[in-house]
């Protein structure tokens, strides 16, 4: 390849795209530590401010770029060694000057993202050229351009804003994920993990939820929360209250509209004397509750926690599902003999619980029925269970008629079991696979289900459960019908793993580095780690099927009221809606 092939219009555009741009350093190949394919080191000037996941770009051969994002900075003299040090300063004096003034600069390490590339003959597209970068190159923060391409962002047929990027020079550039890889086909689902409080977890979903929402059109996204902390999604239809003038010059930049989600249900359990068991309860709000008809065919999601090594109660279970519908036995006596007929049906959980004519080749001991009883009574004495539901509703039902367009909140703050949340939510994804397998018209094009604290229903364990069997089937398969899983937990390693492993998106708060060290951070370096466990609050790392390395982004606060845990009364002054436009 030689010099002649480059085009001259590609070299006029490369030298005029950022006028005035400061050089930062030049780059540095030494002996010990060349430049790669994948990497390149560069001092920085003295006076400049550079930081990890910032992106800089570099004169290569034939007037192209190359776009590398930092990812670690070392200090270095010519000293030897610390003695070195300790002996210029007199053996120690820390009040003098040094006798031998130290040569010293500090160093950044950079991964190669993209190159520019050359348009030789007729290729439709440039040739990217990976070869290693040459010493004393000069360096420069990288343009919005060099950002984009490095990102492959021009190549992205639906872009879904994801938050921006924040670099060491003012520059704030507008970060996109491909729809393809965030809700199907390609790849699907996102996992989001950090320390509580400081990851902002759920507030990042919610964020992104909104993004796609209005990316998608509303009629083509259906969404189904599950609330978990108090009233922490039961106003999402409220207008937010506490968004700052930087939050409104963020959603201005990301093109999207500050405003609170629409068409929303809130479901609350059923509590006491029917009343919604719930810590706030909005005027759009709706009770369910559980009849044994309801969820006779679902019963093994109710115990799923439940030890049963012998399959004792699972072949009661699939009994009860198989025969439906059960009958008591009656002994009635008829010309002198004793005879058994069949007596009143099985309607009720009572009834359930006072069954016992079950065959012996399903019963084998009396102590497998007790223990089924035992747990059977256990399981459903809140007031969620109910011989009649009056006005409350069954959920299956209400998910299974779900169109675009609607969000539903699901509550279970209050249940104080965690066998019963997760029986919840294990139902709802059992009625999802039920909806699609009758094929209904008008089913939403993509379903996003957000669930928070997935280490509680689908724990990392050989075997799953039936509520994380259901969970696992939903990031295996949910791409292909355009079921999105959003999940997050404080640990990635205590969720199961085909959880995480099947999610094409990743997002990580700031974390500690004994979880980090773990086996499902292994997809990260090194370099990466040590900065997550330095990340502030409302610093997220993403990690994309489409980018070549993880970034550092931030996001504004989603946009509906959110009533902050101990957090006292809202402002009485309620902002009016922004709608806030602008371009990338």
């Amino acid at each position: 390849m030689t010099t002649e092939n480059v085009s001259n219009e590609k070299k006029e555009t490369r030298e005029t795209e950022s006028p005035g741009a400061i050089t930062i350093g030049k780059t540095s190949a030494p002996e010990i530590a060349p430049n790669t394919v994948d990497e390149f080191s560069f001092w920085i000037s003295p006076g400049q401010i550079v930081n990890p996941f910032d992106f800089v770009s570099v004169d290569h051969v034939f007037g192209t770029r190359t776009v590398g994002i930092v990812k670690e900075m070392l200090a270095m003299t010519d000293a030897e060694s610390h003695l070195s040090n300790f002996v210029s300063s007199e053996f120690g004096k820390v009040d003098i000057e040094p006798s031998t003034v130290r040569i010293g600069t500090t160093v950044a390490r950079a991964s190669v993202m993209a190159n520019t590339g050359l348009k030789i003959d007729d290729r439709p597209e440039p040739v990217e050229i990976n070869m290693p970068v040459e010493n004393d190159r000069p360096v420069r923060f990288a343009t919005v351009s060099e950002v984009d391409l490095a990102m492959g962002i021009e190549k992205i047929a639906t872009p879904i804003s994801a938050g921006l990027i924040e670099m060491s020079n003012g520059t704030c550039i507008p970060v996109v994920l491909d729809s393809r890889y965030l809700l199907g086909p390609e790849a699907a689902h996102i996992n989001v993990s950090g320390i509580s409080g400081l990851a902002t977890k759920t507030s990042y979903m919610m964020f992104l939820i909104q993004s796609i929402v209005q990316r998608m059109g509303k009629e083509n996204v259906a969404v189904i929360v599950f609330n978990v902390k108090q009233q922490d999604l039961l106003h999402i239809h409220e207008e937010p209250r506490d968004l700052t003038d930087r939050d409104l010059r963020l959603y201005e930049k990301l093109d999207m509209k500050s405003k609170p989600f629409e068409n929303v249900t809130y479901f609350l359990p059923r509590g006491e004397a029917g009343r919604p068991n719930s810590d706030s309860i909005p005027s759009n709000h709706r009770v369910y509750a559980y009849e044994l008809g309801d969820v006779r065919e679902n019963l093994d999601l109710l115990f799923s926690e439940v030890s049963d090594p012998e399959f004792t109660i699972a072949s009661i279970i699939d009994y009860i599902r198989g025969t439906w519908p059960l009958h008591f036995r009656e002994d009635v006596e008829r010309d002198g003999r004793v005879v058994r007929r069949r007596g009143q049906p099985v309607q009720t959980w009572q009834d359930l619980k006072l069954f016992e004519h079950y065959p012996k080749e399903v019963v084998t001991h009396a102590r497998s029925l007790g223990k089924f009883l035992r747990h059977l009574r256990r399981l459903t004495s809140s007031d969620m269970f109910t011989e009649s539901r009056g006005g409350a509703v069954y959920l299956g039902e209400e998910i299974r008629a779900i169109r675009g367009g609607q969000a539903f909140v699901i509550d279970i703050n209050r249940i104080n079991s965690t066998e019963e949340q997760a029986f919840i939510i294990g139902d709802v994804m059992r009625s999802i696979d039920e909806m699609y397998s009758e094929r209904q018209e008008g089913i939403p094009h993509r379903i996003i289900i957000l669930i928070d604290e997935l280490n509680r229903y689908a724990p990392r364990r050989e075997i799953p459960a039936a509520v994380g069997h259901q969970i696992i089937e939903i990031s295996r398969t949910g791409r292909s019908r355009g079921t999105i899983l959003f999940g997050a937990e404080q640990f990635k390693s205590a969720v199961h793993t085909q959880v995480h492993e099947n999610s094409g998106t990743h997002v990580i708060g700031r974390t500690g580095s004994s979880e980090l060290a773990t086996e499902p951070y292994s997809f990260l370096d090194r370099q990466t780690k040590t900065n997550i466990t330095r990340l502030n609050k409302g610093e997220l790392v993403l990690v994309h099927a489409i980018f070549r390395q993880p970034i550092k982004i931030v996001f504004p606060k989603p946009s509906y009221y959110r009533h902050e845990i101990g957090g006292g009364e809202a402002p009485k002054e309620k902002p009016k809606p922004v709608f806030l436009g602008g371009k990338r």
